[in-house]
């Protein structure tokens, strides 16, 4: 084995041995342990983080939703106000020249 090979194997060892030492089994689960603990709990806090732009994205669209109700409904009403009768007769007759017939000139057809 050449030098560099030795050192590397010697290194490894050397880390083992002083990882054995420092730490026991219990130690490592402890430690493992805690580790699970923190992520867990900064996950938690990253779902809630998402769930309260959720909920505000949500609200909003619940705004949006209403305002477009109403707006429909106004455009309903402009709609049947733009084609009430009374009001087609008027442009019918003001602008076309338009009149509306007496009966002596209706015919009614059967077949």
């Amino acid at each position: 084995m050449n030098a560099a090979a030795r050192l590397v194997h010697q290194s490894v060892i050397s880390r083992h041995l002083v990882l054995s030492h420092f730490l026991t089994r219990r130690q490592i689960t402890v430690v493992i342990l805690a580790l699970a603990v923190l992520l867990s709990a900064l996950s938690i806090i990253y779902v809630t983080h998402v769930t309260r732009i959720l909920h505000a994205a949500y609200q909003h669209n619940l705004v949006e939703r209403e305002h477009l109700h109403v707006q429909r409904g106004q455009l309903l009403l402009e709609r049947s106000t733009w084609m009430m009768q009374a009001r087609i007769q008027r442009i019918a007759e003001s602008k076309l020249g338009m009149v509306v017939p007496d009966h002596k000139s209706v015919m009614i057809i059967h077949e």
